[in-house]
């Protein structure tokens, strides 16, 4: 059997006390530790959340200006026949879930981009001093279009309005 040497002290002296760290400082260390990574998930979380609203926001602005942009291309008293008035209409107004309308063209990219929920709205109002103030006699038309949708439970929505001379 071999024999371990053992260090012998002078008297008075005390052996030094082991360096390391109490389970109260490691348990307070690992307490302080997840608070913050706590604070700083949640800002992730959020920043996301925000991240993503943006880019629906932007989606549907983009398809707002996509159907401002066709409907520029229609000749003026096309604007309101295609959309199904007429030259005695005093106002016009069609959503995009209405089968049956040309209108309803653009509710498939709506859905798929937004959500099945989505839809756009298209209103056509006519402006001008004429009596009776109709699509036929007006001097301008006022067109607007809108797009619905929800996100994280809240309605949220783009409108694109001009005046057509």
């Amino acid at each position: 059997m071999k024999r371990i040497p053992v260090e012998v002290l002078p008297a008075g002296k005390r052996p030094a006390p082991e360096s390391g760290f109490s389970l109260i400082e490691v348990t307070l260390a690992l307490g302080l530790l997840a608070t913050v990574m706590i604070s700083i998930a949640s800002l992730f979380i959020m920043g996301g959340k925000f991240v993503h609203g943006g880019k629906s926001n932007t989606t549907a602005t983009a398809i707002t200006h996509e159907i401002m942009e066709r409907i520029d291309q229609l000749a003026y008293p096309d604007t309101y026949i295609y959309f199904g008035g007429s030259a005695v209409t005093t106002s016009l107004s069609v959503q995009t879930t209405t089968i049956g309308n040309n209108a309803n063209q653009w509710h498939a990219e709506i859905a798929s981009k937004l959500g099945v929920l989505a839809k756009g709205t298209i209103s056509v109002t006519p402006l001008g001093g004429a009596s009776p103030l109709n699509m036929g006699s007006s001097s301008a038309l006022k067109v607007n279009v809108s797009v619905t949708w929800n996100e994280l439970g809240r309605t949220r929505s783009v409108s694109l309005q001009e005046i057509r001379f």
